[in-house]
């Protein structure tokens, strides 16, 4: 497994467990009182404000030309980290209005009460530009989009697709950030036995996917794009290299800003 040197401290960060303990969980929670004192990017503004029941962040340019959905990965257990403010920022820069929300999370929150209330946010927006999401927050990008009549642009970052086992599931069992035995814990507690609902693929009209080459989710962001190319979206694949699952936790690193670089062209073109 060839990590590029910009991520060598990531090789480090191996979760130990097949499951995340309790303790662990409880104790992110001080991520929520981070996140209210961490700061934007220059030029941007940031408001805590209360949506459709739900706390959300909001990044705000000088002009905004319509709003971006950024919703946050974290195995449906963990809030969003600082360094996705940034990352959200840079996606404001870009002249987007930014909501991030704190969505339900486990363990009192299973599916579909997180898919739900997004949905019913996202119908609140009046200017919706695209669906962000990296991780679980791409399998709730995805669902939230396709719930809608009118499925909007979305930007999937190494995204959570489906409990389905996967060539790369089963190579990657020890990988930095993320790992498969993490991912059938994390489905195991999401879905608590219900059943997914099949999605009509065909009304997703523009979609931009990125998968990181060293990860367990690589195979099914992979089958995503190929599905949406055979029924015609425009589709734009960034198949990153030398990364792991989460690789932008490190977002100032040159090959990362790369890639960012991607995700912000794309953007460009909404």
């Amino acid at each position: 497994m060839q990590i590029a040197d910009d991520f060598k401290t990531l090789r480090l960060m191996r979760w130990p467990f097949a499951i995340i303990p309790k303790p662990i969980i409880y104790a992110s929670r001080i991520l929520y009182p981070v996140m209210h004192f961490a700061k934007p990017i220059e030029g941007i503004k940031k408001e805590t404000i209360s949506l459709e029941g739900m706390k959300c962040t909001l990044l705000m340019p000088h002009r905004a030309k319509g709003t971006i959905l950024d919703i946050h990965g974290g195995g449906f257990v963990f809030p969003a980290a600082p360094y996705r403010l940034k990352i959200a920022s840079l996606y404001a820069k870009e002249g987007f209005r930014v909501i991030l929300p704190d969505y339900p999370l486990l363990p009192k929150h299973a599916h579909p009460e997180a898919l739900n209330t997004l949905i019913n946010l996202v119908l609140s927006i009046s200017d919706l530009a695209a669906i962000s999401g990296d991780s679980a927050g791409g399998f709730l990008a995805l669902r939230t989009a396709t719930a809608l009549k009118d499925t909007p642009p979305m930007m999937l970052i190494y995204p959570v697709v489906s409990p389905e086992e996967t060539e790369s599931k089963r190579k990657y069992t020890n990988t930095p950030m993320w790992n498969s035995k993490l991912d059938k814990w994390m489905w195991k507690n999401y879905l608590g036995g219900t059943q997914l609902e099949v999605l009509d693929y065909k009304r997703i009209s523009k979609a931009f996917i990125e998968i990181a080459q060293h990860d367990p989710l690589h195979d099914e962001g992979l089958e995503l794009w190929r599905i949406l190319e055979e029924n015609n979206a425009d589709v734009t694949l960034s198949a990153t290299e030398g990364t792991v699952h989460g690789y932008d936790f490190l977002w100032k690193k040159p090959l990362t800003m790369k890639y960012i670089e991607r995700r912000l062209n794309w953007l460009r073109s909404l």
